[in-house]
């Protein structure tokens, strides 16, 4: 079986109804395993004490761009600050726009940090109650592929900030680069954003065979976004199952689906995420169990330190 067979049949048909999406627009193909492996070395420069507790991770990923991947992090990580502190770790650097869906305004970015200027905890900035963002740095394309050193600066300024957070958001740059890879492989939870368009679905598969090969024992969750109505949202989550499981050998399970819904735009340009700017639509009402949902899948799992994870992987001379 090779690519332009998962290809083409991801174009086929609309396949008969399948199961009913659960409560609040999720479809369960199979139990998913947890995520494992990622890049990372040892020795950085002011190294801290290791947390004794870290922050649960859950990281959003998509195969391309244009899916809500940042819309779906930035409503998740305000919804899990009213729970408890959380960091949302804007992991799309040199084009980082996470900043602009919280209506901040970072003077300073993890530029600084990979420039050797500043620390990570140095540049973490507040944008909400009990909610701080660590901006990537936009329109610097330096930053958009990391050295192996960089990226131990990063995770060892992580690992540092994370006892002090209960839940950690990242919100990943789009595709299928070894860096958005490595850094979704140490998250406890991925959350693979598509829509129903045949491009975005042949792009997400892209992602899973990459994220499969480099974590064998892992896979990503499924969101579909964008739906005109149940039956499209079951239909684009089943095509994707079958040809995972057909060619990866591996089930795929659909945590939600998400409404197409104009307030999305409306929300972006006011610069607030939809559960606070439009909380009464269908899509913030998705959003929350979407929340719910990832809540219930962190409690199936022991974290384990983003940072740490992408410290460890590799053991760079970690002791």
């Amino acid at each position: 079986m090779n690519w332009d067979q998962a290809r083409n049949l991801l174009r086929l048909g609309r396949t008969p109804k399948g199961a009913e999406l659960r409560a609040g627009g999720a479809v369960r193909a199979a139990s998913t395993a947890r995520q494992g492996g990622a890049v990372g070395f040892a020795g950085a420069p002011r190294p801290g004490p290791r947390p004794t507790r870290v922050a649960g991770s859950i990281c959003v990923v998509s195969g391309k761009g244009g899916t809500g991947k940042s819309l779906v992090a930035a409503s998740l990580a305000r919804l899990l600050s009213s729970r408890a502190k959380t960091l949302v770790f804007d992991a799309d650097l040199g084009c980082a726009n996470a900043h602009i869906l919280h209506d901040v305004h970072p003077e300073r970015s993890l530029v600084d940090v990979v420039e050797g200027r500043l620390h990570v905890q140095d540049v973490v900035v507040p944008c909400g109650r009990r909610l701080d963002l660590l901006p990537g740095g936009s329109g610097f394309a330096r930053v958009a592929g990391l050295s192996e050193f960089e990226i131990h600066l990063v995770a060892r300024g992580i690992e540092e900030l994370e006892g002090d957070y209960r839940y950690l958001v990242v919100d990943s740059a789009a595709g299928i680069s070894n860096q958005t890879v490595a850094f979704a492989a140490a998250a406890d939870v991925v959350l693979l954003v598509t829509t129903p368009d045949v491009t975005a679905l042949t792009d997400a598969y892209a992602f899973l065979k990459v994220f499969v090969r480099r974590s064998p024992l892992a896979m990503p969750l499924l969101v579909v976004n964008r739906c005109t109505e149940r039956e499209e949202a079951q239909h684009a989550a089943r095509r994707l199952s079958d040809v995972s499981r057909k060619f990866l050998g591996r089930d795929l399970t659909c945590l939600a689906s998400l409404p197409e819904d104009r307030g999305a735009f409306r929300c972006t340009q006011r610069r607030t995420p939809v559960v606070e700017g439009e909380p009464d639509g269908a899509l913030a009402s998705g959003l929350r169990d979407l929340e719910r949902a990832v809540l219930d899948e962190l409690a199936r799992t022991n974290a384990r330190g983003f940072g740490s994870e992408l410290l460890r992987a590799h053991d760079f001379g970690r002791d």
